[in-house]
Order: structure tokens, then C-alpha cells, then sequence
């Protein structure tokens, strides 16, 4: 499955924590490929309109690494699609932080031109 789940400040919120639990299923349908590799942590949301945070990280062999949080809202939770559409979201989110973070690399690696 993925390289680590974490549960965090669910103490006093039991039935939040069991949707989390939930979606870990939802989230692994769309994490498909480099599933292993990735680290996920839940938490009830920061943002007093929203329910969780989805926060996924991940660091490649190559040591580029990148993180990437997203929020569910009670209307995500309205359709299973929605479901499924949000964690995507956030997997597509934090795959395009993984490429910005390789693009800099390479930027890093080249050399600026010299004028003769």
C-alpha cells in the first residue's frame, strides 16, 4: 500500500477520523503508480469551513522531493465521485510539486552561458 499512513489530532474526534480511514481506500484507487513511495497524513482541516486535510509527500530515488496539502470540504462528502475527484486533486498537485522541484534541479545543474 502507500510507505506510511499517519493519523494526527483525531484524539476527540473518532467518527472524522474513521472517514479519513475511509478515503485511505478512495486515495489508493487513484495513487497508482509510485504508491510505495508515498507518505500520507490526515488530519481534521485547519480552515473552520472544512473537514480534513490530505496532506501527501513524496521523495524519489533521485532525492527530489515534494509536498503537497488538500482540503475536504462537507460537500465532497456528498457524492463518492467528489470523493475520489478531491484526492486526485491532491495527487496531480503534489505530482506537479515533484516536477517544479526536478526543474529546478536541472536549472540548477546548467551552466549559464558564457558570452566570447
Amino acid at each position: 500500500m502507500f510507505k506510511s499512513v499517519q493519523y494526527a489530532g483525531f484524539e476527540d474526534r473518532p467518527e472524522l477520523r474513521a472517514r479519513a480511514e475511509q478515503l485511505e481506500t478512495v486515495l489508493a484507487d487513484e495513487v497508482t503508480a509510485w504508491r510505495g513511495d508515498v507518505e500520507v497524513r490526515w488530519a481534521p482541516a485547519a480552515d473552520p469551513e472544512a473537514v480534513l486535510d490530505l496532506t501527501l509527500a513524496i521523495t524519489r530515488p533521485n532525492g527530489v522531493a515534494a509536498r503537497h496539502t488538500g482540503t475536504f470540504v462537507p460537500g465532497d462528502f456528498s457524492h463518492p465521485r467528489w470523493l475520489a475527484s478531491r484526492c486526485n486533486r491532491v495527487w496531480f498537485d503534489l505530482l506537479g510539486a515533484l516536477l517544479d522541484q526536478q526543474h529546478q534541479r536541472v536549472e540548477a545543474a546548467i551552466p549559464e552561458p558564457v558570452e566570447a
